[in-house]
């Protein structure tokens, strides 16, 4: 910048007192688990998630990521995670959003696929989320769009954690 005029020298002299070179995170995968503990902790106290927090899967997802973005990538998507976390402030593989691959092996599908009680419980608990989303949080007309009744919506909310 100082060669193309575009930053006066005398001042970039005055501020590079000592320079630290610090590669991209993409260069620093071992960084990406302590940072994102770390971002967790930050970002769930800042939303009073008491026990918020990370999964083995999730942050191996994100250790193969090239983060183009870097740190505040990173934190971005943390954030994210945890705002729409299904587990309550858990981030999990399903937490992150499209850009990491979260693929099961072969095998894991047949065993994801084999337990219709998780499935079925983690469907009914996107549909309340969104059908709260979509109605503004209205949990009569939340009901009502899912076809069940008001009491049966308070008994999934306490069921689940959610609202």
């Amino acid at each position: 910048m100082v060669d193309e005029g575009t930053f006066r020298e005398d001042l970039f002299y005055r501020l590079n007192v000592v320079s630290i070179h610090v590669p991209p995170l993409r260069e620093r995968a071992e960084d990406v688990a302590v940072l994102a503990k770390h971002f967790v902790k930050v970002t769930g106290e800042r939303l009073a998630l008491t026990d918020a927090d990370i999964s083995q899967e999730a942050l191996a997802l994100l250790e193969a990521y090239p983060w183009p973005g870097n740190v505040r990538e990173l934190e971005n998507a943390i954030e994210r995670a945890l705002v729409l976390s299904e587990s309550n402030g858990r981030i999990t593989a399903l937490d992150l959003d499209g850009r990491f691959d979260r693929r099961p092996s072969s095998q894991d599908a047949e065993d994801e696929d084999l337990d219709l009680k998780s499935a079925i419980v983690a469907l009914e608990r996107r549909l309340i989320r969104k059908a709260l989303d979509v109605c503004g949080g209205n949990r009569t007309r939340a009901a009502q769009a899912l076809g069940i009744s008001h009491r049966t919506l308070l008994y999934k909310l306490k069921e689940f954690g959610v609202g």
